[in-house]
């Protein structure tokens, strides 16, 4: 790479950061209290909230870890394509209830409409908090990783510098404005993606003359060497599966398709829609937006397969380059809208999941414990929230050696154990009990730790799935055992308003 082409593509990165720090700060004057704060709540149209939903829920892990986990595995995350259905079909679920909800009181987190639908069940709230802080470290981590990794293949910046700047000025414009920043830069961020996924999904087919021609070309070559690194190449890499197992295979299709129901960076911004009959819009906008964004995943990575079979570029020292060595050979446009949607996914992602943690910290953890706050004593409480997790994710993630895509599938599976017991199963069943869901959520936290410890002995899960699909399985069966046993919160019980709700 020129000098010329680094400097040009280094400008245009600073440039997307600088562009949100001014969208952020502009939009402070918005932010009028903890509900828009916290959560942007009743404030924007579908498009604004549509593209601000799949920035937020695709990610670094779409941008970098894709294209990674193909280069490594083939065809094995291939159907996560199928996730951006996943958006419509949440919205077409859960979307009218969520929004609901905020019509009926003041709704400012995910805990609020969990304490609206539990009778404001203190340990519900509490455990709930804790398992959507723990997810949010893992899954921030996933993004500083991200960043370090482009500025570290850009300028040759270390870690600790990348992680510094990048992340300072996120967390400057995220705590002067909140979500309601947050949401207006996640919509930026989200337009940019896109682009750079249209410009990328072109330069595949000029450049490897079509996907069955980029197939035939890595399935013909069995290894290639160079640089001192060797990558080998399988037919079975193309095949329905990838060579990963079966069970893998099947838990990255389905997770990212059901697992949506369960994100935060979706259930939260069913209620920052100002309209509720623009629901359908959103889920179109969202929907549409991220298939751009994960074809250019899956191209990106059998790009960089094509390139090293076919001998232009040496095999990967790290496959989380994958999309950077691609991009590369595509030319300088194509490197500059990489490297912009790579910040932007960055940017997004952990400014949406800052200003949740931050809001379990200052509003969720101090209601669980019976202390009541003024509206600005929270906004403050989770403006220096927002510094601590910030330094705190930076600390994990410069002492772990986990890809992109582990550290995301990390956070990606907490978030859904927490989330399955409360909303998808408490706002879809009315026979939830109170009692239920606490004792399903407690069960997750619990395992989740005990597993996220297993993890490093290499112990053997059954079925070969991840260990988190074990976790919401159980979470999700211990959750529906104890509410047919208990009478909490729900049937006969159940606030007359939240059943109305329950019920649109």
């Amino acid at each position: 790479m020129s000098n010329s082409a680094r400097v040009a593509i280094a400008l245009c990165a600073f440039g997307i950061i600088v562009v949100s720090l001014l969208i952020g700060w502009w939009s402070k004057k918005k932010m009028s209290n903890a509900q828009s704060f916290f959560g942007s709540t009743a404030l924007f149209g579908p498009a604004a909230v549509g593209l601000a939903t799949m920035s937020a829920a695709a990610s670094v892990f779409a941008v970098m870890g894709v294209p990674g986990n193909f280069y490594v595995l083939g065809n094995t995350i291939n159907l996560w394509i199928l996730s951006s259905g996943g958006f419509a079909m949440s919205y077409i679920i859960l979307g009218k209830k969520m929004r609901a909800m905020a019509e009926i009181a003041p709704i400012s987190t995910l805990g609020d409409v969990a304490a609206l639908r539990f009778e404001n069940h203190r340990g519900i709230k509490l455990v709930f908090a804790i398992l959507i802080f723990l997810a949010s470290i893992a899954y921030l981590s996933s993004q500083i990783k991200g960043v370090t990794v482009l500025f570290g293949y850009l300028l040759g910046w270390s870690p600790l510098t990348s992680a510094l700047i990048i992340f300072g000025v996120l967390i400057i414009y995220t705590a002067i404005s909140g979500d309601v920043g947050g949401l207006l830069t996640q919509a930026f961020q989200g337009f940019v993606m896109v682009i750079a996924g249209i410009i990328l999904i072109i330069s595949f087919y000029v450049i490897t003359g079509g996907m069955g021609n980029a197939v035939m070309t890595i399935a013909a070559m069995p290894t290639v060497t160079g640089a001192g690194i060797t990558k080998t190449f399988s037919p079975n890499m193309l095949d329905g599966w990838g060579i990963a197992t079966n069970g893998t295979t099947m838990a990255f299709i389905i997770m990212p398709m059901i697992g949506l129901l369960g994100q935060p960076a979706i259930l939260s911004r069913m209620y920052a829609l100002k309209d509720p009959r623009d629901m359908p819009k959103m889920g179109l906008f969202a929907s549409v937006a991220h298939l751009f964004v994960s074809f250019l995943a899956v191209v990106a990575g059998m790009g960089a397969m094509y390139l090293v079979a076919s001998g232009k570029i040496m095999p990967l020292e790290n496959a989380d380059s994958a999309i950077l060595a691609f991009s590369e050979y595509v030319g300088v446009i194509g490197q500059i809208f990489t490297y912009a949607a790579v910040i932007s996914a960055a940017l997004s992602t952990s400014s949406m999941f800052l200003t949740m943690a931050s809001g379990m910290i200052a509003r969720d953890v101090p209601d669980a414990l019976g202390i009541k706050l003024s509206s600005q004593k929270q906004v403050t409480i989770g403006r220096v929230a927002m510094i601590v997790l910030g330094i705190a994710t930076i600390i994990f993630t410069l002492k772990s050696g986990s890809m992109v895509a582990m550290l995301t599938t990390l956070g990606y599976g907490t978030f859904i154990t927490a989330t399955f017991p409360v909303f998808v199963i408490g706002l879809l069943w009315k026979g939830c009990s109170k009692e239920g869901a606490f004792s399903g959520l407690l069960v997750s936290l619990i395992l989740n730790i005990t597993c996220m410890f297993l993890v490093g002995t290499g112990i053997k899960w059954p079925g070969g799935l991840p260990w988190y699909m074990n976790v919401i399985a159980l979470s999700i069966l211990v959750t529906i055992v104890v509410s047919l046993f208990t009478k909490g919160a729900k049937g006969d019980a159940l606030d007359p308003r939240v059943k109305a709700a329950m019920e649109l």
